[in-house]
């Protein structure tokens, strides 16, 4: 376990608080990329468009 694992999960959480409420419409601009790896995996990029309030 990483000692800055909870840290890192605070620090995500802040964002997506102060980020959703400004935004005004989101949507996918394109197919994800995962990660190609055994020992750590996710999303690599995830191409999105969005506008503000």
């Amino acid at each position: 376990m990483c000692l800055g694992q909870h840290l890192a999960a605070l620090e995500v959480s802040c964002f997506f608080r102060e980020l959703l409420p400004r935004l005004k419409d989101m949507q996918f601009n394109g197919d994800p990329e995962w990660v190609k790896a055994i020992f750590v995996g996710g999303l690599k990029s995830m191409p999105v468009r969005y506008s503000l309030r």
